[in-house]
């Protein structure tokens, strides 16, 4: 039996909800699914965790993307 992978479940963009409690979202055909969130302290809750929220979200995409052409 095949093993599941990464992008069974990452199956379609994943987005950074800054205004939802830090959580990250796999927007897919069969629906959202929660991936995970954030919670930072100190310097990165308070100036950085939305920032980083997007830049893991966007990462995450595009390590995504690259897995799809392989």
């Amino acid at each position: 039996m095949k093993q599941p992978q990464i992008t069974d479940f990452i199956n379609g963009p994943v987005t950074y909800d800054e205004n939802g409690g830090g959580y990250f979202w796999v927007n897919s055909y069969n629906g959202i699914q929660m991936l995970g969130e954030i919670r930072g302290w100190g310097h990165i809750q308070h100036k950085f965790q939305d920032d980083l929220g997007k830049f893991i979200a966007e990462a995450i995409n595009e390590k995504v993307e690259k897995l799809k052409t392989v």
